[in-house]
């Protein structure tokens, strides 16, 4: 069998050259990757240009607002943070077995309805079987805690289980169907309406970042027939914040059923009988690729699946209303 490579190929990728491709598209700019890595702009340039001139490929263009992957650069960024977060996740295992006193660490991104209800008494079980685990917890829409686990800062989503194409180098195991719905505080003035066409003069504050605005939009007014309210939609990045502003405005809002169980005293929030139909959302365990858990994040998985039918029976009101709002999937 010839095993001498393809007279095209270009030369081997070294993985210096994937740790600064990952970089820079994860902070916009060489000086800036330079600033995270401790390293020169120079450095970096040059790995880049070699990464470029070897296969005769441009993965980057430059523009006024920075640096742009090119369809190559986006491809190629796939594996190099496939390979960068197997590289991270092999040295945490041999720092593991080298010292067994050395610090482990797992970062977990949590939807916020899950860190409201579920986390404390997973946190409670995980942490009492190991103690010596630090743990970085962050609560987060999937926009954001996608390309975080794709790029390795974060070890594990519990979050929305990505479909289609977005979904890429991710993988899913769905937990959790529910549904959203629109909820205003209790009292507004419109709590009667019953179709989205009666609040369309209505200001907005929603849950999201840029990316998924489209999505949202065309959820929530398009694909019922109605025009986007442009002028009266407004983004907040904070669960906690938009349910206490809900609360305390006549503003409206589009929520997960859970978070409204989970997240405001009962009878702070009040959600419309609209006539109008929302496609359920699903949540599950998010991780890069279909590999193995890293040892410290599957004992995590293992002691949320083991709440989650813990917490099914609980005398807890909140977690009571919590599983009647949500289907249990796994």
């Amino acid at each position: 069998m010839n095993s001498q490579p393809h007279p095209d190929a270009g030369p081997a990728m070294k993985l210096h050259q994937m740790r600064y491709l990952v970089a820079v598209a994860g902070c916009g700019s060489v000086r800036a990757a330079s600033r995270a890595l401790g390293i020169t702009q120079s450095a970096i340039t040059q790995a880049l240009r070699e990464l470029e001139e070897g296969h005769r490929l441009a993965l980057f263009e430059r523009q006024s607002s920075g640096i742009v992957l090119t369809p190559a650069g986006r491809t190629l960024l796939r594996h190099a943070q496939l390979i960068t977060g197997q590289m991270a996740q092999a040295e945490d295992e041999m720092a593991r077995l080298r010292d067994t006193c050395a610090v482990a660490r797992l970062c977990v991104g949590v939807t916020p309805w899950v860190g409201q209800s579920l986390l404390p008494h997973v946190l409670r079980a995980f942490r009492a079987e190991l103690p010596q685990v630090r743990l970085e917890l962050f609560e987060g829409l999937s926009a954001v805690a996608h390309p975080r686990l794709r790029e390795g800062t974060l070890d594990l989503l519990i979050g929305r289980v990505p479909s289609g194409p977005s979904g890429g180098d991710l993988h899913g195991t769905p937990l959790f169907r529910y549904d959203a719905t629109v909820v205003a505080r209790t009292g507004h003035p419109l709590a009667g309406a019953r179709s989205l066409a009666e609040l369309m003069d209505c200001d907005w504050l929603l849950n999201y970042t840029p990316p998924e605005e489209d999505d949202l939009v065309r959820r929530l007014f398009l694909r019922h027939g109605l025009p986007v309210p442009v002028g009266h939609i407004h983004l907040v990045h904070s669960a906690s914040l938009l349910l206490h502003l809900i609360a305390h405005s006549d503003m409206l809002s589009f929520c997960p059923w859970p978070l409204i169980e989970s997240g405001v005293p009962q009878g702070t929030l009040v959600p419309l009988s609209l006539r109008e139909q929302f496609e359920p959302h699903t949540v599950g365990v998010v991780q890069r690729g279909h590999g193995p858990l890293p040892w410290v994040a599957e004992r995590f998985v293992h002691h949320l699946m083991e709440q989650v039918h813990a917490c099914r029976h609980s005398p807890d009101p909140v977690l009571q209303r919590v599983f009647r709002s949500i289907d249990v999937l796994a």
